[in-house]
């Protein structure tokens, strides 16, 4: 069996971190908006034209809070893409080769399949626990809070991934057994951490703009009447 040069690999790994960047989030981004629009009608019952609210007066933390929504949303279908990538790649590469014939790429097939298994659960996870997005300001900054926290946490463990990885490689190079699969795995934890961090860190960068928005909305207070209520937005 050929098998593909270290070179042709990065190639690939690249060229699928920028296709699932770019197109695994549409998959979902139809369900999410009729979602959204369906949750919109419920909360905002609008019987005739006077009752309905002038999209240009919408209150700036449900639009924060909606495009966090979308973002996370976004965010766990390019992991669960990732994740669907390395389970079947793994799954090729572990039936394709032989553990003591081939136990590098045995390694990295096992190693990316087991990770790929364990994003796709926890993007399913993630997405089917999704509600409707916030509509108070407390809550709409605590869900984002949380986000932006959780990002930067995960930002933390995929630089400690590519370390263990680093870590088996260079220890497969001091005499220890079976040092090519040593290195399969240890190839495979730099790949899934690299991948995780550059999904983890644009998912960061947007969570901390919107972040910096609702500390913005916090800059003025108002009152205006709704059909359902009554709206406060702060001010200082």
């Amino acid at each position: 069996m050929s098998l593909p040069q270290p070179r042709a690999i990065v190639f690939v790994v690249v060229a699928c971190i920028a296709a699932v960047s770019l197109a695994a989030p549409a998959a979902g981004q139809q369900l999410s908006d009729r979602n959204a629009r369906s949750v919109a009608a419920h909360a905002v019952p609008a019987k005739d034209d006077s009752d309905r609210i002038d999209e240009s007066d919408e209150d700036p933390v449900v639009e924060l809070a909606s495009a966090r929504h979308a973002a996370e949303r976004a965010h766990l279908w390019r992991v669960a893409a990732w994740g669907g990538v390395n389970a079947l790649g793994g799954l090729a590469l572990v039936t394709g080769t032989g553990r003591t014939d081939q136990p590098l790429w045995w390694g990295f097939g096992a190693q990316s399949g087991l990770w790929g298994v364990v994003n796709v659960g926890i993007a399913t996870a993630g997405l089917l626990a999704s509600g409707a997005p916030e509509t108070g300001y407390d809550a709409a900054l605590s869900a984002e809070r949380t986000y932006h926290d959780i990002l930067l946490f995960n930002l933390g463990l995929n630089v400690a991934y590519s370390s263990v990885g680093t870590t088996l490689v260079l220890l497969s190079h001091r005499g220890l057994d079976n040092p090519r699969a040593f290195r399969g795995h240890g190839y495979s934890l730099i790949m899934q951490g690299a991948g995780l961090f550059i999904f983890d860190a644009i998912a960061f960068l947007g969570s901390r703009s919107r972040l910096s928005g609702l500390l913005d909305v916090a800059g003025s207070l108002s009152g205006r009447a709704l059909p359902t209520g009554f709206a406060l937005t702060w001010s200082f």
